[in-house]
């Protein structure tokens, strides 16, 4: 019976755990389109650097250097 109880307990407990997994993404989903709605630009150029980043998982520096690359040249078109 205490095997039970503890299969019982852990199957409530990784429900839970899904639960609150499902509210979390929820609450993402909501911000970013509130922040896609608010300032798409800079909302975007922030989703597109942690892409970069992820991109450049396994060698961190390129992907680092690339992404400075790519705000300076956003940079400098946004002056001219």
């Amino acid at each position: 019976m205490k095997l039970l109880g503890k299969i019982a307990f852990a199957c409530i407990a990784l429900a839970a755990l899904r639960l609150g997994l499902i509210f979390i993404a929820a609450a993402l989903v909501l911000s970013l389109v509130v922040a896609l709605i608010r300032a798409p630009g800079q909302t975007l150029s922030v989703i597109f650097g942690l892409t970069l980043l992820n991109a450049f998982a396994a060698n961190p520096g390129l992907g680092l250097s690339l992404l400075v690359l790519v705000i300076l040249s956003g940079r400098l078109n946004a002056k001219s």
